[in-house]
């Protein structure tokens, strides 16, 4: 930019945070996704006591947090990679094919930006449409575990999720078909 010094701590203060929480939206999105991911397997291991449930906790607060969750198993499944976290879902039947796929497009897409600054990395409008997607399938999900709804109720959530997950990964397909010819 080809500002005078008095121009870019003005744009610096007033303009360039409201960019960056633009850009940050859809990581948003991701985030949430990834967290409700987690609490899902930690629901279905049963590592929360009680109704209550733990989302983090400080260094140092584990006894406290004892009171509430397997600190243990809370500390190994919040180090797992995502994509364990989803194969183990999978495996277990929680994650039907689709909605696997779609989140794991989703895991490719972050990587993406991962280990590079974000604000080298240009993301594309379908990856903003997988993050959002991922957390519309982790949301689905997550209730359906986290409410102990019945399993009939469990079932349909899943099986309309599954639907909904197919029809975006034909979209992409398209899409994807489409740019390449």
């Amino acid at each position: 930019m080809n500002l005078c010094e008095n121009c870019f701590q003005k744009y610096k203060t007033l303009i360039e945070p409201s960019i960056k929480g633009y850009l940050s939206q859809p990581l948003s999105d991701w985030r949430q996704a990834e967290s409700q991911i987690t609490q899902i397997i930690m629901k279905t291991k049963g590592i929360f006591k009680g109704d209550t449930w733990v989302l983090s906790f400080d260094e140092g607060e584990e006894e406290k947090a004892a009171e509430y969750v397997d600190v243990n198993a809370f500390k190994e499944i919040k180090n797992w990679k995502f994509k364990w976290k989803i194969d183990y879902l999978h495996k277990n039947g929680i994650l039907q094919d689709s909605s696997y796929r779609l989140l794991d497009k989703a895991r490719e897409a972050r990587n993406k930006i991962l280990h590079v600054e974000p604000d080298l990395v240009e993301l594309s409008k379908e990856d903003y449409a997988l993050f959002s997607e991922a957390k519309w399938i982790a949301s689905q999900i997550w209730w359906s575990i986290w409410f102990d709804l019945k399993e009939e109720i469990i079932a349909d959530i899943k099986s309309n999720t599954e639907k909904v997950a197919e029809q975006w990964l034909i979209t992409l397909r398209t899409k994807s078909l489409d740019r390449n010819l």
